[in-house]
């Protein structure tokens, strides 16, 4: 006779949205943090202020150049290539993205071609850091910070859930995120506690 296993399905987790309350949380942690290098502090809140306002993958951040966050400030928008799906995308600049910004790049002492986000503690000498271990670090900051249904991904699906409830066309929130289908854009939007509180009506 055969022992019958008794195998335990692993439970699917609720992926939680990052929005204004969870992203200010993990700045003030950040730069309240004095175990952090200068360069992983400086790595980490430049990598949330971009994720947040503009719903990039986290590998996508790491292939932005200084010379790009140059552009984006003095044009008010800038095309990037995603190596990933071999198109482009265009990143805008609003009032709130540029005040954040401008705190977290000295362009005077970065070099153009530089990778903003960079291992080294020479500006002019930095190197790449590791994709793998830089998504593991970061996602492995956002769960301590946040807790266990949050990754770098709750930015981009918190800010797609939010630009979906502020009733704004979906082929606009799709070309703003870079997806090819409208579709993809809808699989993204996870009504938030209080938007589910909000629409309840018994």
């Amino acid at each position: 006779m055969s022992k019958k296993v008794d195998e335990k399905k692993e439970i699917k987790r609720i992926k939680e949205n990052i929005t204004e309350v969870e992203y200010k949380k993990l700045m003030s942690f950040i730069r309240g943090n004095e175990t952090l290098r200068e360069n992983t502090k400086q790595n980490l809140l430049r990598t949330f202020t971009i994720l947040f306002f503009t719903g990039l993958r986290l590998n996508e951040v790491q292939e932005l150049k200084i010379i790009d966050i140059k552009n984006l400030l003095q044009d008010g928008n800038v095309k990037i290539d995603i190596s990933k799906t071999s198109t482009q995308r265009k990143l805008y600049l609003t009032n709130s993205f540029q005040k954040e910004l401008v705190k977290l790049f000295d362009f005077k002492n970065e070099d153009d071609e530089n990778r903003i986000i960079s291992k080294g503690s020479d500006k002019n000498k930095r190197t790449s850091i590791n994709n793998i271990v830089f998504i593991q670090q970061v996602n492995k900051t956002i769960k301590e910070i946040l807790g266990e249904g949050y990754s770098s991904h709750s930015f981009r699906q918190g800010l797609i859930t939010e630009m979906g409830s502020k009733s704004i066309n979906i082929k606009i929130i799709s070309q703003f995120v870079g997806h090819k289908n409208v579709s993809t854009t809808m699989g993204y939007i996870k009504p938030t506690d209080e938007q589910i509180r909000e629409a309840l009506i018994r």
